[in-house]
């Protein structure tokens, strides 16, 4: 699954860099580095809002119970036609690296307090990657700006890494919007049985 990323994310700026090597009148070696950099900064914008997201926003409103996160039936349809079934287990799951939990599989499937942290962890996901589609076009101003005359930094690295970034970041959002729903219905299924409604740990 990561080789679709890898792809996008080491081949994607090389031909940023060769685009602007042929219309740009760049020198390779400052073309690959710029295209490489820009890329790098992207990256780093997603790392400090993913740890934002992580640390700063309380786990209460992570509740996927909250009408904030509810995905009503029409949206679902529209990933369906997406063909979101064919390719959303290609999509990169860094869950269980990060923060110990892999939302790969579904380890506990009868257990409520299991599926309110799987829930939980849909919904910091969700709101780490979106918030990442808008904030790495904070790349266009950040990155190499100083060196390059606004325009060709525009259009041969910023906004081109900008919007692949921005799709990077998509694909995850869609991903959790469409297992959420099934999760929580497996989720109050199960939490009838409990004594208690759960708060997500």
């Amino acid at each position: 699954m990561f080789r679709y990323y890898l792809t996008v994310i080491l081949g994607g700026p090389a031909v940023l860099a060769a685009i602007a090597i042929l219309a740009g009148d760049m020198s390779p070696a400052f073309a690959f580095f710029a295209a490489y950099i820009t890329m790098a900064v992207a990256f780093a914008i997603d790392a400090v809002v993913a740890l934002a997201v992580r640390y700063l926003l309380p786990k209460r409103w992570m509740d996927a119970r909250l009408p904030f996160w509810r995905v009503h039936r029409r949206e679902r349809g529209i990933y369906v036609r997406l063909g979101i079934r064919r390719w959303k287990d290609k999509i990169p799951e860094t869950g269980g690296l990060l923060v110990g939990f892999s939302k790969k599989q579904i380890a506990d499937p009868k257990s409520p307090q299991y599926l309110l942290k799987f829930l939980s962890e849909t919904c910091y996901a969700e709101c780490m990657h979106a918030i990442s589609v808008l904030a790495g076009f904070g790349v266009i101003p950040l990155a190499f700006s100083a060196l390059l005359p606004f325009y060709e930094h525009l259009f041969f690295f910023g906004l081109p890494v900008a919007v692949i970034n921005a799709i990077l970041n998509l694909l995850p959002v869609l991903v959790q919007r469409y297992v959420r729903p099934f999760l929580l219905h497996a989720y109050r299924h199960y939490e009838k049985k409990a004594d208690a409604p759960l708060s997500p740990s």
